[in-house]
């Protein structure tokens, strides 16, 4: 039997009414499934009760609700994870109410999914994608997967220094380098002028406005590209036949 009465019949949803049901065996729709999950008043009991309900099987939108509710027990979440398409993963791990080692675990299935992403799905995912999972993105060489990740609002100065550092693709650092905001980092600075992959044009155009001082520090450091070096070296002569900096 079908509990109907719940979805339709009544204006203000009754969550005890349908746990009520849910106790009594009454097989549940949909609808009403959905609703009492996102109800401040779906108990762990309710949660326990919903798990023995055909519809679970059969709804995924319904076993995600589940694996979001803190009362989610881990074995069905485990279960229910690796069968979520990284939409659905996205979800659970963004969702501070599921319980903190489920939204690692979903992060975690996540970032097994990423390399099997197409690039509209990269990037609308380096876009949105939660704390645990920017060390994954960092390294995509896609420069338009680089940029949705800096208006990422978990994106920190920790990141973008990190992703100039170890990033090889020459335009994902560029499009970084060209941020508005994250591109004028000293600290990003510094990572591009030891970066492989940033141009050797774009190197100099950064050391041209550095004091003399950093010029010196930068023309004696080994990490430095040699032929970056030579082209800072003689950016440091010709500083010094400049008056007034002998020094």
């Amino acid at each position: 039997m079908l509990y109907h009465s719940i979805v339709g019949a009544r204006v203000t949803f009754d969550a005890a009414a349908v746990i009520l049901a849910l106790e009594e065996g009454v097989e549940i729709e949909e609808g009403a499934a959905l609703r009492l999950l996102r109800s401040p008043h779906c108990t762990a009991r309710a949660v326990e009760l919903l798990l023995v309900q055909p519809l679970v099987r059969r709804s995924r939108t319904v076993a995600t609700l589940l694996v979001r509710h803190p009362a989610c027990p881990r074995p069905f979440a485990w279960e229910t994870l690796a069968t979520l398409g990284w939409r659905d993963l996205l979800t659970v791990a963004s969702d501070q109410r599921a319980l903190p080692q489920v939204r690692r675990q979903a992060e975690r299935k996540l970032a097994e999914k990423v390399r099997h992403l197409t690039l509209g799905e990269r990037v609308s995912l380096a876009r949105l994608a939660p704390r645990g999972l920017l060390p994954v993105l960092l390294a995509d060489a896609e420069p338009r997967c680089v940029a949705a990740l800096l208006e990422n609002p978990h994106f920190t100065e920790e990141d973008a220094v990190r992703l100039m550092a170890t990033n090889p693709d020459p335009g994902a650092c560029l499009e970084l380098l060209h941020h508005p905001r994250w591109g004028r980092l000293p600290g990003v600075v510094q990572a591009a002028l030891h970066s492989a992959a940033v141009p050797l044009g774009v190197a100099l155009g950064l050391v041209a406005s550095l004091p003399l001082a950093e010029l010196r520090r930068l023309g004696s450091d080994a990490d430095v590209a040699v032929e970056l070096r030579h082209s800072i070296a003689r950016l440091v002569e010709e500083r010094l036949r400049r008056p007034g900096n002998s020094n």
